[in-house]
């Protein structure tokens, strides 16, 4: 464990840089042009509303500063619960912000944004021109790092055990014996389904519930989770995303479990608002009392001001103290009130921090931790939530996308890894249950992935196994409808990616014209736009795709493959983008094309004159400097740790020389008592002539004796 917290906190600065690096680049070195090209920008907007609401928070919907009424956004990597800047058409550095929020809805005509800020703080004029800009959350790494810190001090608490086991200082125990007549809130549950149920309540530290894409992994977690609660359990519930946690929350109230949601009602979705902390808070008994208080405050501090006499300040100032003393322990009582009134409470694992309410409850309050969609969350995420319980329930499919990183090199040393393909690597079928009924997809698609990444177990279920487009009401049988799986190969017929260099993005227009064909085809056949997802890997091609379709299709969905993660449609089409004479494909050479082998030495050569650091051509070649950290070539500009990213390994180097020489800076530490060489050589030369004076001397007293 110790090895771990230290290993990950490591890793997390080197995210932490990459990731502070990646934004300080949009800002200084990249267009805005091509900060929106590649997502992380939107430009030239304009209001279209602005209200109160989301329990006193600003809410303003931006949309595309055009005339035509058919306007849309450029393809984004915009979503629900992502922190923005908002600034004015000319700045984009920290000092030209106006504000900052975070996105609550986003479509392909509107961003709606909710500020903390209130409307006099912010005002917009309807005739102005915005952007805003991705930013780095500085919050979530603080989180992770405290989390990490408090793991490496927990000592006797409930989650003891629950950290032995994983991390191997402890097997995991024998499950207990449970009843497996026990009624099911879903009847429908097929039989891996209850086989995982009866599993995950039977462990007593872990359970890993493994959901191949449709095999009902929520359906399972739901079930699990409702049982836990009728034996009388508290749950916390987490996921890595917001939208994940709001399915869940979705789920369970369709049962009438108690649920309450944590987290910034901006980032939550409006079907479970009434279930969030603010809602709740609103409505609660304490809330006329609270706001009196703040009432009373306001007109306090409107005294203040008003008010000449020293000692009429110093009065009111006190008076002030005592009522925000107030204010906040009624609102801390209203908190614990409503949280124990709560079965099960959900938040992300970021969310579930204690810096937030959960602060308010006592160490030992939960007595289960579900975690889903735990594959794509850090390790380090998970164990804001885990260190909270006795034991623990992970959910998710270690076979699909890793955790996002940022830093090729902290993924590479191990924060890819999650904490649920970390523990099927220790333990293996002691603690997992695989779900192997899959209920989305035709069984000619699923097979593929049953062999190469499940080990051939997926079954496809009887109503989804020879289903066709044709099968659904209203669309007729054509070549198009009639089968479940199409391959269009586009080799050879020139239909070439867009060539631009310095472009990270890629389009290829012919795709969009064999995508636009399809489309037409199947809308004939009488399958609805609104059953047909668009996807691709690149935004540059959404941006093409929806230039080209949207207008025609509203209701067709258009998206990046990230973007469309876990959805479900009847039709799915995928542009893959990628045709080039040279035959490179997104991470190198295609399989079966052979390199120019002097083309790659010369490659090679002209790397290695190159300064290592990223964006930079500068030469080293004349003059460069060699970093003792990463073994890498930089130019002058470049070759300082702190400036091409070594600056934790610079400063742990420091440490270690400060510690054992006692140097801090050039003159410091222990006095070098040992002679510079040029003086030890001139002093040698002067002793040899005395030798040799003293030599002669005694020569000349010999003699005259003599």
């Amino acid at each position: 464990m110790e090895l771990f917290v230290f290993k990950n906190l490591e890793l997390l600065q080197e995210e932490r840089a990459a990731e502070i690096e990646e934004t300080r680049e949009w800002q200084e070195n990249i267009s805005v042009k091509k900060l929106q090209q590649r997502g992380v920008c939107l430009l030239k907007l304009q209001v279209a509303s602005q209200r109160t609401g989301l329990y006193g928070r600003f809410i303003v919907s931006f949309e595309p500063r055009k005339y035509e009424a058919s306007a849309s956004l450029p393809s984004n990597n915009f979503g629900p619960g992502d922190i923005v800047g908002l600034y004015d058409n000319q700045g984009s550095t920290s000092l030209d912000q106006l504000a900052s929020g975070v996105v609550t809805r986003i479509t392909q005509k509107s961003v709606t944004v909710a500020f903390d800020e209130s409307s006099d703080q912010l005002n917009f004029d309807n005739d102005s021109s915005y952007k805003l800009l991705k930013l780095a959350n500085d919050v979530t790494y603080k989180r992770l790092k405290n989390a990490l810190n408090a793991l490496s001090q927990y000592h006797a608490g409930p989650a003891s055990n629950l950290i032995d086991v994983l991390f191997g200082a402890s097997e995991p125990s024998s499950p207990s014996e449970i009843q497996k007549s026990q009624e099911l809130y879903n009847s429908c549950l097929d039989d891996s389904q209850i086989e995982a149920v009866n599993f995950a309540l039977a462990q007593k530290e872990v359970a890993i519930i493994h959901g191949p894409p449709g095999t009902g992994k929520t359906t399972t977690v739901v079930e699990i989770i409702l049982q836990a609660v009728k034996q009388g359990l508290k749950v916390l519930c987490c996921a890595p995303s917001n939208v994940a946690v709001d399915n869940l929350v979705e789920r369970l109230v369709q049962i009438e479990a108690k649920v309450l949601r944590l987290g910034h009602p901006a980032r939550l979705l409006k079907s479970i608002h009434r279930h969030s902390l603010d809602a709740v808070l609103a409505h609660s008994d304490n809330t006329q009392i609270v706001m009196d208080i703040r009432k009373e405050i306001d007109q306090a501090f409107a005294k203040m001001k008003k008010a000449q006499d020293r000692g009429q300040k110093v009065h009111f100032r006190g008076e002030i103290k005592t009522l925000r003393k107030e204010l906040r322990a009624r609102e801390e009582a209203a908190t614990v009130q409503i949280l124990k009134k709560a079965s099960v409470v959900l938040a992300t694992n970021t969310g579930a921090s204690d810096d937030g309410p959960l602060k308010l409850l006592p160490d030992d309050y939960f007595d289960l931790v579900v975690i889903d969609e735990c594959a794509q969350a850090l390790e380090a995420s998970c164990w804001i939530p885990l260190m909270k319980a006795p034991k623990c329930i992970l959910a998710g499919d270690h076979k699909q996308l890793p955790p996002t990183i940022i830093s090729n090199k902290a993924a590479a040393n191990g924060l890819s890894l999650s904490l649920m393909e970390r523990l099927i690597q220790r333990y293996g079928e002691r603690v997992v249950k695989m779900l192997t009924v899959q209920y989305r997809m035709n069984n000619a698609i699923m097979q593929w992935a049953s062999r190469q990444m499940y080990g051939g177990r997926l079954v496809a279920h009887a109503m989804v196994a020879a289903h066709l487009l044709k099968d659904l009401p209203g669309v007729v049988t054509t070549e198009e409808t009639m089968i479940p799986l199409l391959l269009i190969d586009t080799s050879g017929c020139g239909l070439l990616e867009i060539d631009e260099e310095d472009e990270q993005s890629k389009g290829n227009k012919g795709e969009v014209q064999i995508v636009a064909k399809h489309i037409q085809a199947l809308t004939e056949a009488g399958v609805y736009p609104k059953d047909i997802a668009v996807i691709t890997p690149y935004n540059l091609q959404v941006q093409l795709l929806r230039k080209e379709l949207s207008s025609k299709y509203p209701e067709l969905e258009i998206k990046s493959v990230d973007g469309f993660q876990g959805r479900e449609k009847e039709a799915v089409v995928l542009s893959l983008v990628r045709s080039n004479r040279r035959g490179k494909t997104k991470d190198g050479l295609a399989s079966g094309v052979e390199e120019d082998f002097d083309a790659l030495i010369a490659a090679t050569i002209k790397a290695d004159g190159i300064c290592a650091y990223l964006k930079c051509n500068g030469s080293i070649r004349t003059i460069g400097q060699h970093c003792i950290h990463c073994n890498k070539h930089y130019c002058l500009s470049h070759h300082i740790p702190e400036v091409h990213g070594c600056s934790a390994h610079a400063k742990a180097h420091a440490r270690k020389l400060i510690s054992r020489e006692g140097i801090l800076y050039a003159g410091s530490g222990s006095k070098d008592k040992t002679l510079d060489p040029v003086k030890r050589a001139h002093l040698q030369r002067k002793l040899g002539k005395k030798i040799d004076q003293l030599a002669s001397q005694r020569s000349a007293k010999k003699e005259s004796k003599n």
